[in-house]
């Protein structure tokens, strides 16, 4: 039966009429059906969407139409309505069911009593009585069993009173987001006893007054008052807190506080109190506007126990624009990076204060660029503190640059590069270099780099000759070892770099394959200068591997040009599943001819490689299915054969949460010589004791997309092994356990924090404990991060919160 909101004079005697429910129903909808279709004008149009909408706009809720539905309905025009047996009221936002309902339509006020259901878009509420005024939204409701679809969370009340359609106030209540299992037994595992909740859900919170927690049935903790965020919007106030203990620190208990202080800028203070080492307090900024956005992090210890000094740490990250206001110009990018700390031990002492500050070399940089059509330039200038006794980066005070290129242009590819640096560098704080007498070579350096190349590419295969030409001009502060206070330097470089692919089809394993055999060649040639008196201010030498090994330059940077009369020669096949399209295999090889001695080095010491062939690289890769991946390195001496250098990398992943990874890395070429095997994992452990319930496990991840479903235990870590020390380095290892309405974490960490030879090897460790009550707050240091960051495919057991569709509750 459909009524519209306006409930109009039905056209029935004022007696009251009683019939069956089948027609009742049909009476009344013919009836309605034609004075509604009277009342509307003539061609009405109708509009098509092509979504539900998420949201009932006010308008829906007021004009929409009513529906209802019983085993019997008595009403009187303009009076009242009577529905009972199986009753029930629907209209947009908002459907109550009940034994029996009884509608004033003069107040405007529904009763309803026995087995009372009233449904919305974010909540449900059952009991046995509820007196309701419908369109302010006003009543109470006696007893009622809630649920909040926004938070997750279940509960009981005394009474409940319904302020209005945002905000509703329940007494003596119990909330918890624990799913209720059958028996009358039942407790939930965590339980917020308040005696009074007020939900708002207009600004989507939960205040709660005389509060009671209780977990396992054990009172943890009681507060007069607390807040609590009905979704995933931020909220100022205190966050739980957070506790750990480890060897530096010793037990630290940390209070950190959120200041939601626009929607986009937002603070974060944290208070920590070291049993060993005194209070200390972290400072997080972090904007958001529509030009830039940008975070700072100030870390504040005024007296450190262990260093007897006062500590600090300054990090400062900015990106954005300016507009010019002119259209010739345009924008103009700015870059800004800060950091600084208070000493050469800050990143011993503070090995999680973030990634920036534990660096032993920090960079403070600040950038400026510009690009329109095929030009672009940049002005930078960057300085680092050096918290090391090694010689540290040159400073660039400033460096410019500007490009213009054009890729395609009649079928060529060219670009022209010039830039101007200032080197700057301070050993003065760097003893070892104070007492050698050693001294940096500050200068300007000046260089331009033109190169034009001609790319055919045909699906048979390619071929791209390449021409580039760099001059470059030192102007020196100290003379070079020449007595001079300049140096010229122009080189030219020609290379050409060619394939060819040769495909087939083929069947593996009753799979349709497409194979492919790629054999590629690359020629350099660049002509000897001897560069020994250049200082070296940003050069490199390059991972020798199977990308870099067709290129023009061994190094990196501007200071060193290798002198080149090679080839390099290679060969790779790769594998190809006919149906997707998806690469299942691939290996390769390659070698480097040297027709004549590399002479240019990074230093006078070091030797000149001989002419001939180089180092043999071998490298292969499996994707055979999701599940399995290996990649494999290996480099050999061409003269003895002897591995030179070999990297193995294996990942197999099952399914969800169900992860593998194991690596072996081992260098010969360095002194001292390393190994290393690392392995990390997560995996539930009650595979390992024979519960694999699939079924389960699928119906729980489609259902709440989080986990495998509740009371599990799963084991998670990362392991680094050096073989050469026969000791562990860094260590990871973890427990986790899944309730379903609470998870539990634990997990071990050990750093080290000197791997240097000249002293001992020192490590730092600590225990990581984390309670998470799902819906309600967390406490404890959380490992999380760590496990992500150092477990490839790591997931977590609960993703943030997707806001649940009302249809997923639609009644």
């Amino acid at each position: 039966m459909v009524i519209p909101s306006s409930l109009p004079s039905l056209p029935l005697t004022p007696a009251a009429i009683s019939a069956p429910r089948a027609v009742a129903m049909a009476a009344a909808l013919l009836t309605l059906g034609a004075s509604w279709a009277q009342a509307q004008p003539a061609g009405l149009p109708l509009r098509s969407s092509p979504l539900l909408e998420e949201k009932v706009s006010a308008r829906q809720q007021s004009e929409g139409a009513v529906f209802v539905k019983g085993e019997q309905i008595t009403a009187r025009p303009d009076m009242d309505l009577v529905i009972e047996g199986q009753a029930s009221i629907r209209r947009p936002g908002l459907a109550v069911s009940a034994d029996r309902v009884d509608y004033d339509q003069t107040q405007d006020v529904v009763d309803a009593s026995g087995k009372v259901r009233v449904s919305r878009e974010t909540s449900v509420f059952t009991g046995p009585h509820l007196n309701l005024k419908v369109d302010s939204f006003q009543g109470t409701f006696e007893k009622p069993d809630f649920e909040l679809y926004s938070s997750g969370g279940y509960g009981q009340a005394a009474e409940v009173e319904f302020v209005d359609d945002k905000r509703s106030i329940l007494r003596k209540a119990s909330y918890t987001t624990c799913r209720r299992t059958p028996g009358p037994e039942w407790l939930p595992e965590w339980l917020l006893k308040a005696t009074q909740l007020t939900v708002d859900e207009e600004e989507s919170t939960i205040d709660a007054k005389g509060v009671q927690f209780r977990f396992k049935d054990v009172p943890i903790f009681a507060a007069p008052s607390l807040s609590l965020p009905l979704t995933n919007e931020r909220k100022s106030g205190l966050l739980p807190p957070l506790f750990s203990v480890d060897t530096v620190n010793g037990v630290e208990v940390a209070q950190p506080y959120y200041f939601d202080i626009a929607p986009n800028r937002d603070a974060t203070v944290t208070t920590h109190v070291m049993s060993q080492r005194g209070i200390a307090a972290d400072t997080e900024f972090r904007y958001l506007e529509r030009d830039y956005s940008g975070q700072v992090r100030l870390n504040l210890m005024p007296a450190d126990k262990l260093r007897d000094a006062n500590r600090w740490g300054l990090s400062s990250q900015h990106n954005g624009g300016i507009d010019t206001g002119l259209e010739s110009v345009g924008r103009i990018g700015l870059g800004l990076t800060l950091n600084r700390v208070s000493d050469n031990n800050y990143w011993r002492d503070f090995p999680r204060s973030g990634l920036a500050l534990t660096q032993r070399i920090l960079p403070s940089t600040g950038v400026l660029s510009w690009g329109k059509g095929d030009f672009s330039m940049t002005a930078q200038v960057q300085r680092w503190q050096n918290l090391q006794d090694a010689a540290p980066p040159y400073d660039r005070a400033p460096q410019i640059t500007m490009r213009y290129g054009q890729w395609n242009a009649e079928g060529l590819d060219w670009s022209v590069v010039g830039d101007t640096t200032r080197f700057e560098a301070d050993y003065s704080r760097v003893a070892s270099l104070v007492a050698n007498g050693t001294l940096p070579r500050n200068g300007e350096r000046s260089y331009i780099q033109a190169q034009v190349s001609r790319p055919w590419i045909r699906p048979w295969g390619f071929v791209t000759p390449k021409v580039q030409l760099h001059a470059t001009r030192y102007q020196m502060d100290r003379a070079l070892d020449n007595g001079a206070l300049s140096a010229n330097r122009v080189l030219p470089t020609f290379s050409v770099d060619s394939g060819l692919v040769f495909e087939r089809e083929t069947r593996w394993f009753g799979r349709d394959v497409l194979q492919t055999l790629e054999p590629r060649a690359f020629y350099a040639r660049t002509p000897y200068k001897n560069q020994d008196m250049l200082p070296v201010y940003d050069s490199g030498a390059t991972d020798f591997n199977l990308a870099t090994i067709f290129s023009e330059n061994a190094y990196v940077g501007q200071d060193r040009l290798v002198d080149n009369d090679a080839l390099t020669l290679g060969l790779s096949s790769r594998f190809f599943d006919a149906g997707t399209g998806a690469e299942m295999l691939r290996i390769g090889m390659a070698q480097r001819i040297r027709f004549s001695d590399q002479q240019v080095n990074l230093s006078s010491n070091q030797a000149d490689r001989a002419a001939g062939l180089s180092d043999i690289l071998f490298g292969a890769g499996i994707r055979w299915d999701d599940r399995w991946s290996f990649d494999a390195t290996i480099q050999a001496k061409n003269q003895t054969h002897e591995i030179s250098r070999t990297t193995l990398q294996g990942r197999y992943s099952h399914s969800a949460y169900r992860v593998i990874n194991m690596a072996y890395r081992a260098n010969n070429q360095v002194t001292p010589k390393t190994e290393f095997v690392d392995v990390g994992w997560q995996w539930p452990l009650s595979d390992l004791i024979g519960r694999t319930d699939r079924q389960a496990e699928t119906a729980w991840t489609r259902t709440s997309g989080q986990g495998l479903g509740p009371d599990r235990w799963y084991s998670v870590g990362r392991l680094n092994y050096s073989l050469k020390e026969r000791s562990l380095v860094d260590t990871l290892v973890g427990l986790e356990y899944d309730a379903g309405c609470w998870l539990g974490r634990v997990a071990f960490e050990r750093l080290q924090t000197n791997i240097s030879t000249a002293s001992p090897t020192s490590a730092t460790s600590r225990i990581l404990f984390q309670l998470e009550f799902v819906g309600f707050a967390r406490v404890g240091i959380s490992p999380l991060k760590h496990l992500s960051d150092n477990i490839p495919r790591y997931q977590y057991l609960r993703d943030s919160a997707v806001q649940p569709s009302r249809f997923q509750h639609y009644e």
